[in-house]
């Protein structure tokens, strides 16, 4: 877990950028906005790319930049790594010896070296490529590749910039299980709303180049701030096994899907897509449950309706169907979504070599 606190103020050219927030004790945390609202500037703030002109960046309560030059600790020095969006690794070195690299920058021998990486090759499914080089690798075994080295270097923090953006989708389902699963904290900047949330537990969203919410997934996801945010969160994602064109989630409920599917999977659907009533619906949509309002956002002429249930979810429906409703906090109703609405995920696939 790694705790940062930045208030502060920085400049390129002529464009002025203010942060101001404080990660808590998270170990997972994206970064989200617009194009050009200054989320990597924002990364390279904190790998000590770039400096502050005002203000104090800290991190475990260490001071690593005040704007004095004084406290500020240069980028080799930070034990922190900023893995940029193509994620390049070095041409001329086998998978064994791009993993190897930040052990043999040390000045480790390269047979030490190659020992010491073993465990993150494994760990990335990579043995079975060590000796190839990096124009006869796919997409995903380039980021796989990539994502080690990084890793190898042991960071306290672990810096992504959209490190999925260019993978397919298979190459995607390789990348996110060893996201997942490591230990180093990471922040990651994505545009993937179900990146996110499959991803991270703490959120940062920056627009027009100043943060204008952080905290909590959950919180941030259900008090929008924004109307960009509120489209971006536009995703209810759940997770549970799909059997033909039955899909049980991990909780028990069953929904019924418009294509047959096997094994685990899971669903995404957007929250314009539940309707609520006051009874059972009948009709066209095949899926519908029981739920309990639990939050109410308003913005602009919608509203996003926090339900709890079987599983959690968001509507978002017009103020007059809410005002038609009488929908309150606490409220029982009905939620219904056709079976056309939900998007089937595909299942992890374990890394090919």
């Amino acid at each position: 877990m790694t705790r940062i606190l930045l208030s502060g103020e920085t400049r390129l050219g002529t464009s002025e950028f203010q942060f101001n927030f404080e990660s808590l004790t998270s170990n997972r945390i994206s970064v989200i906005g617009p194009n050009g609202s200054g989320k990597t500037t924002l990364l390279r703030l904190l790998a000590g790319h770039e400096q502050l002109c005002s203000g104090t960046l800290e991190i475990d309560s260490v001071i690593y930049d005040d704007s004095t030059f004084v406290n500020f600790i240069p980028p080799h020095q930070r034990g922190l790594v900023l893995q940029h969006q193509d994620g390049s690794i070095f041409p001329h070195l086998t998978v064994e010896d791009n993993v190897a690299f930040p052990y043999r920058s040390t000045k480790t021998s390269k047979r030490k070296a190659r020992l010491l990486a073993q465990e993150t090759l494994k760990a990335f499914n990579l043995i079975g490529i060590r000796g190839k080089y990096p124009d006869s690798l796919s997409g995903g075994q380039v980021a796989r590749t990539s994502l080690a080295r990084s890793i190898s270097s042991k960071p306290r923090l672990l810096m992504l910039d959209e490190p999925t953006s260019a993978l397919d989708i298979e190459s995607v389902n390789q990348v996110h299980p060893l996201l997942q699963n490591l230990d180093t904290t990471i922040i990651l900047v994505s545009h993937s709303p179900i990146e996110v949330l499959k991803l991270s537990s703490f959120v940062i969203a920056v627009e027009d180049k100043q943060i204008v919410q952080y905290g909590k997934l959950e919180t941030v996801a259900s008090r929008p701030a924004t109307p960009w945010l509120s489209k971006f969160f536009d995703l209810n994602l759940i997770s549970g096994r799909a059997t033909g064109f039955d899909f049980t989630t991990k909780t028990g409920a069953a929904l019924q899907l418009a294509e047959p599917h096997s094994g685990e999977v899971e669903i995404s659907f957007p929250s314009s897509a539940v309707s609520l009533h006051l009874n059972p619906p009948t009709g066209s949509p095949r899926n519908k449950w029981q739920v309990t309002v639990t939050g109410l956002t308003r913005v602009d002429n919608l509203v996003k309706v926090q339900l709890s249930g079987a599983f959690n979810c968001y509507a978002t429906i017009t103020v007059a169907s809410f005002e038609e409703l009488k929908i309150a906090l606490g409220n029982e109703l009905w939620a219904s979504a056709k079976a056309t609405e939900l998007n089937v995920l595909p299942k992890i696939i374990p890394a090919r070599t």
